[in-house]
């Protein structure tokens, strides 16, 4: 039997941002099947972009990026006692 190289899946989760060669990619939202992201170098604003989450995770593939930043952390609600 031939061992076939494996690589790690990218699993993508709000908060993230990837580091490409000129580039930073910022995951915004993700969803069952899309995900929210903004794609940018050194600009203030930026629009939010959408895209299929199995496109987006070969592109990051493709280009070679390295993750910089974890997700954010969950904000928890806190009951309002009166």
């Amino acid at each position: 039997m031939k061992s076939k190289n494996r690589i790690a899946p990218i699993s993508l989760a709000k908060g993230q941002v990837w580091k490409l060669e000129d580039k930073h990619l910022e995951i915004m939202e993700v969803g069952k099947t899309l995900t929210h992201y903004r794609l940018y170098r050194n600009q203030k604003r930026v629009p939010i972009s959408l895209g299929g989450i199995t496109t987006v995770t070969e592109y990051l593939r493709s280009k070679g990026a390295t993750l910089i930043k974890e997700k954010a952390p969950e904000k928890t609600a806190e009951k309002a006692t009166a």
